[in-house]
């Protein structure tokens, strides 16, 4: 019932209580009546005192007042006001709630319940029963859709929150155009903003039950993409729902542990839909980010989790007698770093710097003896997941030559000297790759035809050879070698970095078998 404009009451009979008023009025301006006067000598004594309270005749009219006033103000919250109570909703059906509770909704969750519970109410004060539905997909079947009283449904609203994924309008306009509800109903939509193919079948399924008011929430729905990994920085890409005006959003990079290593912001333009936001980390640093999140307004989508193929390798690369450095092309730190500076980040140095550094591949070109000390540390190294990468030379060979105790850090036993395809003192040709073997961590990539080997060491044969071969030559020689060592690998390419022994470090194919060597680690 609605009185003076937007003021209502729930109860509006209790309001027949002003009638008393009167009554009461009549009893509140009784006075009591006069205290008998009895003489009493012993108290002539106190006659000399001042009276400092006496009782009036009658009420006094302020009292009189506000006791009505009190009076009123009781009966009338007993009646039930209510502020714009817009008491009566159209039709006589039910009231159907859907809710778009998907990963876009969880920014501003609390003024969709808000939203949805003074609907629950407004239904409650007609006494109409309630509909509550959500459109993002529940685990296991789903409930059928049945009438609830306007109690069950806020009980039903407190228990709904967000779910961390699409919602699936198409399937709910299914569920309602199965549930035979009754027509005439007042349908309300709190829509999340986003388009999708569901939203015109699940429009179609509410027109037929009654009309249908959409609210669209005002919050801009941001998300973030794959970030983008290069050899200097870290990129995120935020993404919003609708082009508005120039906006700052800051994305947070943190570790497994939550350890927040850097802050950047994605600047939005008047209309743009995406910006982008550059941390510029440290190698190591960069390495160590695991979750990419929005600081405000998050959700679902304002989260990216990143894996290992997200990790931009550090290659630590020892290249002994590497002097030539007036004539690049004859260098082996030329061609590897051509090779792997797309993909990693290479630094060059001694073997006591490099493993300090948290490396994830190990490049031995070309080293003959490695001391023991730092032989040990570097199989401890390997042992705990680094992959160690070693090319053949000169200097290799002649380290095979002059004898002594196997080499640890070689995959396969070797001949001593080396093998020459080709040249005047040889008969036989420089040879091409073969294909490679399925179970190869180089399987599948193109060999180019014009790729051949003109010097290699050689392996000592044995039982564990042919398993411990990832690449070899059309005669059948081992080209490139592998084994497992702990949680690493050791692995030898029979020919040097650079293009003394070999083309492969001039083609294609030789990046793309240091890629998968490097995603190893």
């Amino acid at each position: 019932m609605t009185f003076l404009g937007s003021l209502g009451f729930t109860t509006p009979w209790f309001l027949a209580a002003l009638a008393s008023l009167p009554v009461l009025w009549y009893l509140l301006r009784i006075s009591p009546p006069q205290p008998r006067r009895i003489p009493f000598p012993p108290l002539r004594i106190l006659r000399a005192l001042t009276q400092r309270e006496e009782t009036p005749a009658r009420t006094p009219p302020w009292l009189l007042l506000l006791r009505l006033v009190i009076a009123t103000l009781v009966i009338v919250a007993l009646s039930g006001p209510v502020l714009n109570p817009e008491a009566s909703l159209a039709g006589g059906g039910p009231v159907v709630l859907v809710v778009d509770d998907g990963w876009a909704a969880a920014p501003d969750w609390t003024a969709r319940v808000q939203a949805v519970d003074s609907l629950i109410e407004r239904a409650e004060r007609s006494q109409r029963p309630v509909v509550l539905l959500g459109t993002a997909p529940r685990a296991g079947p789903p409930e059928p859709i049945s009438l609830h009283s306007p109690g069950e449904a806020r009980r039903m609203l407190r228990a709904l929150r967000p779910l961390p994924w699409n919602t699936d309008r198409a399937a709910l306009a299914q569920r309602i155009a199965k549930a035979n509800l009754p027509t005439g109903a007042d349908v309300f939509w709190v829509c999340d903003g986003l388009k999708d193919g569901g939203a015109i079948p699940l429009g179609e399924a509410l027109r037929a039950l009654g009309g249908v008011h959409v609210m669209v929430a005002p919050a801009t729905v941001l998300g973030l993409s794959r970030p983008q990994v290069d050899r200097r920085t870290l990129t995120a890409r935020v993404v919003r729902a609708t082009a508005g005006m120039p906006q700052g959003v800051e994305v947070l990079a943190a570790t497994r542990k939550g350890l927040v290593l850097g802050r950047a912001v994605a600047r939005f333009g008047a209309g743009d839909h995406a910006a982008l936001a550059a941390f510029d980390l440290p190698a190591e640093a960069r390495n160590q980010v695991a979750r990419l999140s929005l600081a405000q307004g998050g959700s679902a989508g304002g989260v990216v989790l990143l894996d290992e193929t997200s990790a931009w390798r550090v290659v630590g690369l020892v290249a002994e007698g590497d002097l030539e450095q007036d004539q690049p092309l004859l260098s082996t730190a030329f061609y590897l770093d051509r090779a792997l500076s797309p993909f990693a980040d290479m630094t060059k140095g001694d073997l006591e710097s490099l493993l300090q550094r948290q490396l994830s591949v190990l490049v031995l070109a070309d080293v003959g003896h490695v001391p023991q000390v730092e032989a040990d540390r570097i199989a401890a190294w390997v042992r705990d997941g680094g992959v160690l990468v070693r090319f053949a030379g000169p200097r290799l060979a002649q380290a095979q030559a002059d004898g002594g105790a196997p080499d640890p850090l070689l995959p396969v036993p070797l001949r001593q000297g080396d093998r020459a395809l080709g040249g005047a003192l040889s008969w036989e040709k420089p040879a091409h790759l073969a294909p490679f073997d399925p179970a190869s961590p180089f399987a599948g990539l193109t060999i180019p035809p014009d790729v051949v080997v003109k010097r290699q060491v050689l392996a000592e044969p044995g039982p564990e050879l042919s398993e411990r071969t990832w690449a070899r030559l059309t005669d059948g020689t081992p080209l490139v070698t592998g084994m497992r060592q702990g949680d690493g690998w050791i692995v030898l390419f029979h020919v040097t970095a650079n293009v003394d022994w070999s083309n492969l470090p001039m083609s294609g194919l030789f990046v793309e078998m240091l890629r998968r060597l490097v995603d190893l680690g």
